[in-house]
């Protein structure tokens, strides 16, 4: 197997491992209520009031690191840990399972059991059939491991995570909120270039089956114009776009006369990712809310069904030059997409949406 399809594997099997974590502490609510604390102010998304983070955000994205061990990942939290006694704990995944379960239980006011069943989660060696929606990957492709770069966003729609519940846009079939909302984003991108090339996202909370969670998983790969995604290439024209619940007037009236139906619905990762299912014609974002562990995995789905991410400024302010593709690229600590978004699936919709939009 070349170094490609072997890291396409294990991204998968890493994205799984996350997604059981998520549900494991999901679906146990005496845990699930010791596990969330609010984020710093260094943390926060300036955009919430409240951000919070939980053990199971920190704790998928160490393991994530573990597994797929490169020093090339970067992620979005932090892995010190506040229990109960106001001890600060750096959460890392230990070379066994009862190492694991020592530091985790340290974190949950030494509950044993509970950091036991955590431990085994993380050490647990999941297979590549047990990866909804993959069966086989039917091509073998190479990378050069060397120009790697990954972001990783562990659970990606904290808040719906927390909060569960549910709320559906019944005329579109889209979740506006809830669990179905979140995912794992891990996504690769070329450092000389800054342009993602490798996606997985994981949606942990796809379907309810006798009050158990289960899940579905997508991948995409894109480079050199070779693209393979596990998402059916169907064409997509159905006037919605879907947007964030703070996203400005001007841009929905100007949506909404000219036919568009608009869906405002929770995180950036599921949002992208309905773009990639097509059951939206775009997403757009005029603000500077989305970070690049957000997107990167994302748009390298969008890249391998022709499709892509754009900065919104840049396609308001210069509809007549080149649309400037999101990178990955940082020389500051700022890794927000200051310039906002636009996910498509094909340039016809852009062509319409710089009519528009540029009005």
């Amino acid at each position: 197997m070349k170094d490609g399809s072997r890291l396409l594997t294990i991204l998968l099997k890493v994205s799984e491992k996350a997604a059981n974590i998520a549900r494991a502490c999901r679906q146990n609510d005496v845990l699930f209520k010791l596990l969330v604390q609010e984020k710093s102010e260094e943390e926060k998304n300036p955009r919430f009031f409240q951000d919070f983070k939980t053990l199971a955000d920190v704790l998928i994205q160490e393991t994530i690191k573990h597994d797929i061990g490169l020093e090339v990942v970067q992620g979005e939290e932090n892995n010190t840990f506040s229990n109960a006694m106001g001890e600060s704990i750096v959460v890392e995944v230990c070379s066994t399972i009862e190492e694991t379960t020592q530091l985790l239980a340290k974190v949950m006011g030494s509950d044993i059991a509970t950091a036991g069943l955590l431990a085994t989660e993380v050490h647990k060696d999941v297979q590549f059939l047990d990866i909804p929606m993959v069966a086989e990957l039917p091509f073998d492709f190479d990378i050069d491991i060397y120009d790697l770069g990954i972001w990783i966003d562990p659970i990606d729609s904290t808040a719906d995570y927390i909060n569960g519940g549910e709320k559906v846009d019944f005329a579109t079939g889209i979740h506006m909120s809830g669990l179905r909302c979140v995912t794992v984003l891990i996504g690769v991108y070329s450092k000389s270039t800054g342009i993602p090339i490798v996606g997985v996202i994981n949606q942990p909370f796809y379907t309810n089956v006798d009050l158990r969670w289960k899940g579905n998983c997508y991948w995409g790969f894109m480079e050199n114009n070779i693209g393979k995604c596990s998402i059916v290439k169907e064409p997509n024209n159905k006037k919605i776009i879907i947007l964030s619940r703070v996203e400005d007037e001007t841009v929905k009236s100007k949506l909404t006369d000219a036919g568009f139906v608009i869906v405002e619905a929770a995180g950036a990762g599921y949002k992208i990712l309905s773009v990639a299912l097509g059951q939206v014609d775009a997403y757009i974002l005029s603000k500077g809310s989305t970070y690049k562990w957000d997107t990167c995995g994302p748009q390298a789905l969008l890249r391998s069904l022709n499709g892509g991410i754009i900065e919104f400024q840049s396609f308001i302010n210069n509809p007549d030059s080149d649309y400037m593709d999101v990178k990955y690229l940082s020389m500051s600590t700022n890794f927000s997409n200051s310039s906002g978004l636009v996910a498509y699936r094909n340039l016809e919709t852009l062509q319409t949406l710089k009519s528009i939009l540029c009005k």
